[in-house]
């Protein structure tokens, strides 16, 4: 019996020993955490996994001081944090089925880092955003049209960035910052001299605020439009006429034909769009506009009226017949 004891625990000594040298049990490839229902990835697997999801970019519409949106699938890469992938969207410019629109980002733009801070998000940009557009002359201060150009392209810029972040997550404003490499001197924040405002580059920028006022919804579209014809700058109001009637299918007048038609009309004196609805189809906005016409011996007021606005690739414009439709009554008494 002793013998038989002592055989067995040699036996069990040289697994010991041959277990401490090799395991031959697999090693798991993946653990679920507390609280985790997914598997980790295991050991080598690739992380190239994407992503996707739709967000509302913000682009400048024609050389119009605003900026439309435009709906894109954002593609994240797994490891990239989702405001890089929107940011790095961007910067890129919009899509080719939009004309329309343009970006607002130098060439070379790259996103290089984005950190939460409460309810403002930090953003690193590289050196290529402090560049001037590629058509932008060197002495456009000395130049009357490029003195409002120039500091409008970096106002729009700003918000394209701040609208498009804010549209899409849960912050309210945006810390821009540039890394400018060995030339940073003492803060990574953007200058104020930036926006061509005549600030001292001393001054640095704090967190930027969504400005609604330079985004074309219906109402700041429905003002835009107005604000056109109050000027009675005929081609900047063809840009928001659609190019057929969606209800309809007519075409819009040639652009000779609208300037003779808008000419033929009273005289628009004052207007404003006071407030719009958007239908439940998102395709469909209904403006209430006030206005003063024009008539022989004095002017008419025309309060409560209505204009309806369509919405076609993000873009709101108006049909032809909504434009001057509201007007209908009016003819005779402006003769």
């Amino acid at each position: 019996m002793k013998r038989r004891w002592l055989s067995l625990l040699l036996a069990g000594c040289l697994l010991l020993l041959t277990g401490c040298g090799q395991s031959t049990q697999p090693i798991p490839e993946s653990t679920i955490a507390p609280g985790v229902d997914t598997l980790l990835p295991s050991p080598g697997e690739a992380q190239t996994m994407d992503l996707h999801g739709e967000a509302t970019l913000w682009f400048r519409f024609l050389t119009e001081p605003y900026l439309a949106p435009e709906t894109r699938i954002i593609t994240q890469q797994s490891g990239q944090s989702y405001e890089m992938a929107l940011l790095s969207a961007l910067f890129a410019g919009p899509g080719t089925q939009q004309p329309e629109l343009s970006g607002m980002f130098p060439e070379g733009t790259r996103v290089l880092s984005t950190v939460r801070q409460g309810r403002t998000l930090l953003v690193t940009v590289s050196a290529a955003f402090l560049q001037p557009l590629p058509d932008q002359p060197g002495d456009w201060n000395s130049d009357e049209a490029w003195q409002i150009e120039a500091p409008l392209r970096r106002r729009l810029a700003m918000q394209s960035l701040v609208a498009t972040v804010t549209e899409n997550c849960d912050v309210d404003e945006v810390l821009v910052l540039v890394d400018q490499g060995r030339r940073a001197e003492n803060s990574l924040r953007l200058r104020q001299s930036w926006f061509l405002d005549g600030s001292d580059d001393s001054v640095l920028t704090g967190p930027q605020t969504r400005d609604d006022r330079l985004l074309l919804s219906p109402t700041v579209t429905a003002d835009a439009l107005l604000g056109c014809w109050l000027q009675r700058d005929w081609a900047r109001l063809y840009r928001y006429v659609a190019a057929s009637d969606p209800l309809t299918g007519v075409s819009r007048p040639s652009y000779d034909d609208f300037v003779q038609e808008m000419e033929a009309l009273p005289p628009l004196l004052r207007a404003a769009c006071g407030g719009s609805a958007v239908a439940a189809n998102g395709l469909i906005a209904t403006c209430t506009i006030t206005a003063s016409l024009g008539v022989r011996g004095g002017q008419i007021e025309r309060g409560a009226r209505v204009i309806r606005l369509h919405r076609a690739n993000g873009l709101w414009k108006v049909s032809f017949s909504q434009l001057t439709g509201w007007l209908e009554g009016d003819y005779g008494a402006a003769q």
